[in-house]
C-alpha cells in the first residue's frame, strides 16, 4: 500500500519520505498490536482450558457387581455386564473415550484406556482380573487399594453394611467360628440402628470401616467436595464418640469415584478399599441360588483377593461357613486386613 502511494506522485520530494516512514510506523504499530491482541486471546482460552481440566471431577464406576460368574445378571443401577467392557471416561489422562477391549498382559495397555470392571474372561495366570492392576496403576497413589499381595495365598473378606437385614449376628457367629477377622463398612444408619452389633464387632477384633452417611445412590462425586467431607468427618467423628474406634479405611457408595474425591479421602487420612471380587449379592428381592453363589465365590479365587459381599444378603449367610472351608481347602487362607 505505502509503494502504491508512493508510485501515483500523490507525495513529493521530502514529504514522500516523511509520509512514508509515517505510515510504515503506524502500520507495524498496528501489526504489533493485533499479534499481542491475538497472543492474549490464544493464551486465555489455554488458561481457561487449564482451568477447566484442573476443575474437573470425572466419575469413575468400578462396578460392584463387574467380577461376577453369571453375566447374564449384570445390569443393575450404575453396573455392566462381567463378560462386556463399555466405553469409560478416563479422568487421569485425557479425558476422552476410550473403548477397553485388551485381554492381553496389562502392562501393554494403552494410557487412554481404562477396564470398565473386573472381567470373568480377562484373568492373568494367577486368575487375578487384569482390571484391578490397572486401576491400581492408575490410583494406588491416593492411598488406593484394588488388590493386595499376590504372591501369598491370602484373600481379605469385607462386608458393606448399609442397613441391618437380620443376617449380621449369624455372620459374625460363623466369622467367630471359623477365627477370620473381615471388614466391615458401616453406614450412619447402621451406626444409629445397631450399635450393639457394631460393639459386637469391635469386641470380636473385627476392622471398621468408614462408608458414608448419605451413601448417595449417584456417588460421593455428585456431593461436590465440601460436602463430601461433611459427611466423611460426621460419621468418623461419631464412631469415635460412640465407640472410642478410630475409623481408617473407606469403601465409596456404589464403587464411584473421581481422581478428585480419591484425593479428598486420603488427605483425610483414609485408605480407600475397593474389590477384586464382587457380585449382586446386595438385591435382597433376588437372591442368588446358594450353590450357584458358593461356586462363583470359589471359582474367581486368586491371591490377594479383596472380597466384597454385602451383609444383606440371605445366600451370603447361607454359604459363608462352606466358603471359608473351601478356601482353605485350596491352601489358601483369610488375612487381617492391614491398615496403615
Amino acid at each position: 500500500m505505502v509503494k502504491g502511494l508512493y508510485e501515483t506522485g500523490s507525495l513529493t520530494g521530502g514529504s514522500k519520505k516523511s509520509m512514508l516512514k509515517k505510515r510504515t510506523g503506524a502500520i507495524l504499530l498496528a501489526c504489533s498490536m493485533l499479534v499481542t491482541m491475538l497472543t492474549g486471546c490464544t493464551q486465555k482460552t489455554k488458561d481457561n482450558d487449564i482451568q477447566r481440566a484442573t476443575e474437573s471431577n470425572e466419575t469413575v464406576i468400578p462396578n460392584e457387581s463387574s467380577s461376577v460368574a453369571e453375566a447374564s445378571a449384570q445390569e443393575p443401577e450404575t453396573e455392566s455386564t462381567a463378560a462386556q467392557t463399555q466405553p469409560e471416561t478416563n479422568a487421569a489422562t485425557t479425558g476422552t473415550q476410550a473403548e477397553y477391549t485388551y485381554t492381553g498382559n496389562w502392562q501393554d495397555l494403552p494410557n487412554d484406556s481404562i477396564p470398565y470392571g473386573n472381567s470373568i474372561t480377562d484373568r492373568d495366570e494367577l486368575n487375578v482380573p487384569n482390571g484391578v492392576y490397572y486401576y491400581k496403576k492408575l490410583y494406588s497413589g491416593y492411598g488406593a487399594d484394588f488388590i493386595q499381595d499376590t504372591s501369598q495365598k491370602i484373600i481379605y473378606l469385607t462386608m458393606d453394611e448399609g442397613y441391618e437385614a437380620g443376617y449380621t449376628p449369624m455372620i459374625l457367629d460363623t466369622l467367630k467360628e471359623k477365627g477370620v477377622k473381615a471388614v466391615f463398612f458401616l453406614t450412619k444408619q447402621f451406626v444409629d440402628s445397631d450399635p450393639e452389633l457394631v460393639q459386637r464387632m469391635i469386641d470380636e477384633g473385627h476392622i471398621l470401616g468408614n462408608h458414608t452417611c448419605a451413601h448417595p445412590s449417584e456417588g460421593m462425586p455428585s456431593l461436590g467436595a465440601d460436602a463430601e467431607i461433611a459427611d466423611i468427618n460426621k460419621l468418623h467423628d461419631m464412631v469415635q464418640d460412640q465407640f472410642g474406634y478410630d475409623l481408617k479405611l473407606f469403601r465409596f457408595p456404589e464403587g464411584t469415584f473421581s481422581e478428585q474425591s480419591l484425593a479428598l479421602v486420603h488427605s483425610l487420612g483414609y485408605e480407600s478399599v475397593f474389590w477384586s471380587f464382587a457380585y449382586t449379592d446386595y438385591n435382597v428381592n433376588a437372591q442368588k441360588d446358594p450353590a450357584e453363589a458358593l461356586q462363583n465365590c470359589m471359582t474367581q479365587l486368586h491371591p490377594g483377593a479383596i472380597y466384597l459381599l454385602h451383609a444383606v444378603s440371605s445366600t451370603n449367610c447361607a454359604i459363608l461357613g462352606d466358603f471359608i472351608d473351601g478356601v482353605r481347602a485350596q491352601g489358601y487362607e483369610f488375612g487381617v486386613y492391614p491398615v496403615q
